[in-house]
């Protein structure tokens, strides 16, 4: 009997001390005591959630005339705006910001080269009542070295008024060239492997639209397969189950002749892939294939994938152009 007295005053004392707890005020937050941040404002998706320093991906076609990439940095606070003018002083960032985010991300992003870009303010005023301001950077594609992934820091230095964000006060802005086989695709694909029987093979796929396909610029006349799936550069694949996955340690890097449309070779952009997968065209392929129509904008391929220990798996692959990449 005591037993459940007890256990009963238990439940009496939590009741009571939720019920206090509700009360008390302290744990509310109020907005009008709350702090003026300034930050920047997300110029679009971020690359890798979770890392010291976000960085943005943004890529334009190659012009011989400077691209302006506007930059926003943005208040929130208890007003509907910023409570006075608010100068935010801006600038180039630290070059360690890009070493801590290639060695958390294992990325090779290198410091833009001064003579591509400029900075066209070192500060801007957030209005009074309004909640952002936008300066631009110009870059210069026409000059990008295109066998580099660029990066450009960019900071807050100070502010007249207000907190400086610590999370998006340091950016990284990953700015890149198109070149004319640069976009997002559909993929459609036929695998050719009877020794690798957890995968979907002799049949064709249409991978899931809901990942973007993407070929990403690598080079004047080169670009890398990407893999919307995963992030990062995977040959797509299908499980024998209908599974999204894609064959490990591939970065399918595809060089086109400008001239003719051809494709000249593929190679797999990791030099020396733990699995020892390497990539090469077919010799046999048709003429109907590997190259690059430019009225529809679609990549044709047929192409073989060796590794140790297995037979050369073929893989005859469309990809249907669906518009610019972000």
């Amino acid at each position: 009997m005591k037993k459940y007295i007890f256990k009963s005053i238990g439940l009496l004392v939590a009741i009571a001390t939720l019920s206090s707890c509700l009360k008390d005020d302290r744990l509310v937050l109020d907005p009008d005591k709350g702090t003026n941040v300034i930050e920047f404002q997300n110029p679009s998706d971020i690359a890798v959630h979770g890392s010291t320093y976000a960085l943005y991906s943004i890529a334009f076609p190659i012009v011989t005339t400077p691209t302006e990439v506007p930059v926003t940095v943005s208040y929130s606070g208890p007003a509907d705006g910023a409570p006075e003018d608010i100068t935010v002083s801006v600038g180039l960032g630290d070059a360690a910001t890009i070493t801590q985010y290639n060695t958390e991300n294992a990325k090779t992003f290198t410091l833009m080269d001064p003579a591509v870009y400029t900075i066209n303010a070192t500060s801007v005023v957030i209005p009074k009542g309004k909640k952002t301001a936008t300066f631009t950077v110009s870059v210069k594609t026409s000059l990008f070295d295109l066998t580099k992934s660029y990066a450009l820091p960019l900071k807050i230095k100070s502010v007249s008024s207000g907190t400086i964000s610590s999370n998006f006060s340091n950016i990284l802005l990953n700015l890149a060239a198109k070149n004319k086989f640069d976009g997002s695709y559909t993929y459609t694909s036929t695998i050719f492997a009877n020794d690798r029987p957890t995968i979907l093979q002799n049949t064709e796929f249409l991978y899931p639209v809901a990942y973007d396909i993407q070929l990403r610029t690598s080079g004047a006349n080169s670009n890398g397969l990407w893999n919307g799936a995963f992030g990062d550069y995977l040959i797509p694949i299908l499980s024998n189950t209908g599974g999204v996955s894609g064959f490990g340690s591939t970065n399918l890097q595809i060089t086109f002749d400008p001239a003719t449309n051809k494709v000249l070779s593929v190679v797999n952009g990791i030099a020396a892939p733990a699995n020892g997968r390497a990539m090469s065209l077919d010799p046999a392929a048709p003429a109907t294939t590997n190259y690059f129509d430019p009225v529809s904008h679609n990549v044709y391929l047929q192409f073989f994938m060796t590794q140790p220990g297995f037979a050369p798996t073929k893989i005859v692959a469309v990809l249907k152009y669906k518009g610019p990449r972000p």
